[in-house]
């Protein structure tokens, strides 16, 4: 066992260390949608009482969603994105309507400032009572979604309006520092990715006016996604300004939730409930987190004692 003013990152065997797998990350993908496939084919031949099973479902595999974007931000960027790629922004991405550019945009910098003044996840997720969790998982869950197929027209509207890039980075891709150069070119090319998602998003809401099937058996359930995605955002770290991203520091305000079976279905899928392990390592890709976390509860007592009890949920 470390003592815990040496345990250091790279203390950890570096085969544990692997990042993000883009087949990996396919094979999920293409799970997800068997999933949703199932309840569907479910939903069109079972009585409509048994759709309280179904829809969650979907909600889950559609929050997984998000999941698998996440990780393909942590890749890094690529001007020119790889076919495979592309393949996991549409059908990961498109239906809960982001991009990999604006999924990073916000996401990144949530890791490099972790809990600092400027995180933007900390403005939008303070520290609040167990009461205020809960309303606020119900009150702005549904309007995740919404808040961003809305950020695909803003954006599409600010490629050909550059004034409105400003609200844009601000409003949408929570900027929470002064636009430099740098970061107005990265505004430029989300707003490029999001004009096709906003033409998919536009068409398939014309075609849900034709079938209103569509609002039961894809609008419900990705409202009821976004729940899950921010009662996950809440609870993954305390909300406390910190000063450093020590190891130390990330055991302490950051937490794993949610990983068994049953949970993964809806609150933690494809092991983004190891968020603590996430923020130490946020390179390795989510595939090897479980064994990360078996490698922390061997060698960190800070760690260990933390989760003695099991997983915090």
């Amino acid at each position: 066992m470390f003592e815990l003013d040496t345990l250091k990152r790279s203390d950890v065997p570096r085969d544990l260390l692997k990042g993000p797998d883009v087949n990996f990350l396919l094979k999920i993908l293409f799970l997800d949608w068997l999933v949703i496939a199932a309840c569907w084919v479910c939903m069109f031949y079972l009585p409509t009482w048994t759709w309280i099973v179904w829809i969650p479902l979907i909600a889950g595999r559609i929050h997984g969603f998000g999941v698998i974007v996440h990780d393909l931000t942590h890749m890094g960027k690529k001007k020119n994105k790889p076919l495979k790629w592309r393949v996991i922004e549409v059908f990961a991405g498109y239906p809960i309507g982001t991009t990999i550019n604006a999924m990073a945009y916000h996401h990144l910098r949530h890791h490099r400032n972790t809990l600092f003044e400027n995180d933007p996840y900390f403005k939008l997720n303070k520290k609040c009572s167990k009461l205020k969790r809960v309303l606020l998982t119900f009150g702005k869950g549904p309007m995740l979604p919404i808040f961003w197929v809305l950020r695909s027209a803003i954006g599409t509207f600010s490629f050909v309006f550059p004034k409105l890039r400003s609200v844009y980075a601000k409003g949408f891709l929570q900027e929470q520092d002064v636009i430099n150069h740098k970061s107005h070119q990265e505004i430029l090319e989300c707003c490029l990715e999001d004009i096709p998602l906003f033409v998919f998003h536009l068409s398939l809401f014309a075609l849900a006016i034709s079938f209103p099937i569509i609002f039961s058996y894809f609008y419900l359930p990705l409202l009821i996604g976004g729940t899950f995605c921010i009662y996950r955002l809440l609870i993954e770290h305390e909300y406390d300004i910190v000063e450093d991203k020590s190891i130390y520091t990330m055991i302490e305000c950051t937490f794993d939730h949610h990983t068994s079976g049953f949970d993964k279905l809806f609150l933690g899928p494809h092991n983004i409930g190891y968020h603590c392990m996430h923020h130490i390592h946020p390179a390795v890709g989510l595939q090897n987190l479980p064994q990360l976390r078996d490698w922390y509860l061997k060698n960190s007592k800070q760690y260990s004692q933390k989760y003695s009890n099991g997983i915090v949920a």
